[in-house]
């Protein structure tokens, strides 16, 4: 099993239309090919962890690298793991922006996610880094 975890800048016209395409695109892809992670998007970054086969998760992250709706793609961590850490996960989406959600749910949402970080099983450098910057994203929200 191979995993990678990657950050990156959207482009400043996404919405959450094209937000939705890529979703749309990505979970029939991902599932097509056996591949599981999970992504986190607010204020224009893409936080995301893949894990499936390795040829698989470098065509699929060549393909993002090349992705005109990305910009600042960083690669932080790849490599091989024992065993899945999100086999039961497609592609999670919650939408934060937009005015979608009162600030108080906004709030909620975010606390819930660093949560979830926190307590979340780090099984691999790709894991501990995912959730690392997923805290790192969410502090800057707070602030």
């Amino acid at each position: 099993m191979f995993e990678l975890v990657y950050c990156s800048k959207a482009k400043q016209d996404t919405d959450s239309i094209k937000i939705f395409e890529i979703l749309k695109t990505s979970r029939a892809n991902n599932q097509k090919f056996g591949i599981t992670g999970c992504l986190v998007f607010h204020n224009n970054i893409f936080v995301q962890i893949i894990e499936g086969d390795s040829k698989n998760i470098h065509n699929l992250y060549h393909n993002i690298e090349n992705d005109n709706r990305h910009t600042e793609v960083n690669l932080l961590w790849e490599g091989y793991i024992p065993k899945r850490n999100f086999d039961d996960w497609s592609m999670a989406y919650h939408d934060l922006g937009e005015g979608h959600l009162k600030e108080e749910e906004l709030l909620t949402f975010e606390k819930n996610l660093f949560q979830l970080s926190e307590s979340a099983e780090k099984t691999s450098p790709a894991s501990y880094l995912f959730w690392l910057n997923v805290r790192k994203q969410i502090i800057g929200w707070l602030v």
